[in-house]
């Protein structure tokens, strides 16, 4: 498979998150093929975002994965539900 050099393709094993207030910091692993098959480390990658980001992100894998994303509860539920 030929791709250019700014894309690549791997595998997601593992993920971490840290929380720096407004921000967080999303570290993920990955593999790509050469890299599994030689027995290297996985790749970790940075992402630094919003939380406001990391919201919509993550609300877009739910909906892209086909599950359900939690409840939405409005203040006047939660006072009288």
């Amino acid at each position: 498979m030929q791709h250019d050099a700014g894309n690549r393709f791997g595998v997601l094993v593992g993920w971490t998150s840290q929380d720096l207030g407004a921000r967080m910091m999303l570290a993920i692993q990955t593999y790509e093929r050469a890299t599994w098959e030689e027995g290297e480390e996985p790749l970790l990658t940075h992402v630094m975002m919003t939380k406001s980001q990391a919201t919509v992100l993550a609300n877009y894998l739910l909906k892209a994965s086909g599950a359900i994303p939690p409840p939405r509860r409005r203040w006047l539920a939660a006072i009288f539900g």
